[in-house]
């Protein structure tokens, strides 16, 4: 046999061995990851496997997190449009501050806003919290000049995109802990507790 072909059987020997090995250990080669992070590979060495821990074995999947905030909730109006409460929290001044952000999860621009009819001003009313402790409804508090202490956003939503809001309202009594907080266009978000 001349130089050449003593080479080929050798490298044809090693790859063999090579792909044994990686088959009984359970392993498989992913060259498009590896070709995908070059600069991680190069930076750091790659473990033996040997050293990969083994698979766990199937268990059902956790409860979904919800993606932020304290709750979350879908839009009646619109199921590519989610709002998650960020946070309920006593200020000073005997308010209640109120913070959520609206995400657009579909992929087009979304319209938001809170009409009472299509070119009419704008209704909040349907913005409020009730106090179950009490059985009391409290709408959000207005300025000297009847403007509301808020900020919601109204208009169009790019794409993926969120936007933050918040509106005061007056605390209800110290003895109450939680709350149920309703957001024009999506369900009520109950027993949501008060923070300090």
């Amino acid at each position: 046999m001349n130089r050449l072909g003593v080479c080929l059987v050798w490298t044809s020997t090693l790859i063999c061995v090579a792909l044994a090995t990686s088959c009984s250990n359970g392993t498989t080669s992913k060259p498009a990851e590896q070709a995908s992070t070059p600069a991680q590979s190069s930076a750091q060495p790659a473990a033996p496997p040997s050293a990969q821990p083994a698979a766990a074995p199937a268990q059902p999947a956790p409860p979904a997190v919800p993606p932020g905030g304290i709750a979350n909730g879908q839009s009646s109006k619109d199921a590519d449009l989610r709002c998650d409460l960020m946070e309920v929290r006593r200020v000073s001044g005997g308010a209640l501050l109120v913070k959520w952000r609206l995400v657009n999860a579909a992929p087009q621009v979304k319209t938001v806003h809170y009409y009472s009819g299509w070119n009419v001003s704008y209704n909040y009313a349907a913005l409020y919290f009730i106090d179950p402790a009490e059985n009391k409804k409290y709408s959000y508090l207005s300025d000297t000049e009847g403007h509301g202490i808020l900020d919601v956003f109204q208009g169009d939503l790019p794409a993926g995109e969120q936007r933050g809001n918040w509106a005061k309202f007056p605390a209800p009594p110290a003895s109450s802990s939680k709350i149920s907080v309703n957001i024009p266009d999506f369900p009520p978000f109950e027993d949501v507790p008060i923070s300090q």
